[in-house]
């Protein structure tokens, strides 16, 4: 199976944004490589202030057949997911099957300093992909999609998915790891992310299969086009 190409990747990840996205990490996988799990944790930050459109920061998988999983955390005056939100965020496991039919574990909110993991798993029983929503290490938001298909990409990004957002505030990423079917010791990045992340150095303990990453911090973001 080879990956489907970066640009054919990049127009279907954007087909359910609306505003603004920015991607913070991109990781394409190469060849016949592909991603068969993955995790990472967002350290919630304050809400943005003022609350102003819908500000969402996620981790994502992209799939071969256009299926796109998510691990969303947003923040909105009215959340189509989560009623009364205040100073909290609102979290869910989301997969965009195609390009048109949404799909959603059940949403819960979190208050800032909360760890929220999302666990994404290709089922060896099932052959579906199992995705998994912790707060705070209780598992409480999990859906299973995507039968057969196989991770090409990876993300950690960014978006303003209606109206017109606040900045995103400063928030970090641990506890990445990224698993693919064969290894690659092409797949690590090297050098800075983008928009003034820091750190998420990667490294390999059994040279390019499974890759962890080092705690990644974003600073305070404006979210433009």
């Amino acid at each position: 199976m080879k990956a489907i190409s970066t640009a054919i990747a990049t127009l279907l990840a954007l087909a359910h944004q609306c505003c603004a996205n920015l991607d913070i990490i991109t990781l394409n996988t190469k060849g016949d490589a592909w991603i068969q799990e993955a995790r990472a944790t967002l350290v919630l930050g304050k809400v943005p202030n003022p609350m102003a459109g819908d500000v969402a920061l996620w981790s994502a998988i992209m799939m071969d057949k256009r299926d796109f999983l998510q691990g969303v955390t947003e923040n909105a005056l009215n959340s189509p997911y989560c009623n009364n939100l205040g100073s909290n965020w609102c979290n869910f496991a989301y997969t965009l099957v195609g390009s048109q039919v949404a799909k959603n574990g059940a949403p819960v909110s979190a208050a800032p300093g909360s760890r929220i993991k999302t666990h994404y798993k290709l089922n060896p029983d099932t052959n579906q992909w199992d995705q998994n929503l912790y707060v705070n290490d209780k598992l409480l938001s999990s859906i299973s999609t995507s039968q057969g298909q196989h991770g090409v990409i990876f993300y950690v990004s960014i978006e303003c998915a209606a109206g017109t957002c606040s900045p995103a505030p400063a928030h970090a990423w641990e506890d990445i790891s990224i698993t693919l079917n064969k290894a690659d010791p092409s797949f690590k990045h090297t050098g800075a992310w983008q928009y003034k992340a820091t750190g998420g150095e990667m490294s390999t303990p059994d040279n390019g299969k499974t890759w962890n990453f080092t705690t990644v911090h974003i600073p305070d973001t404006a979210i433009t086009g």
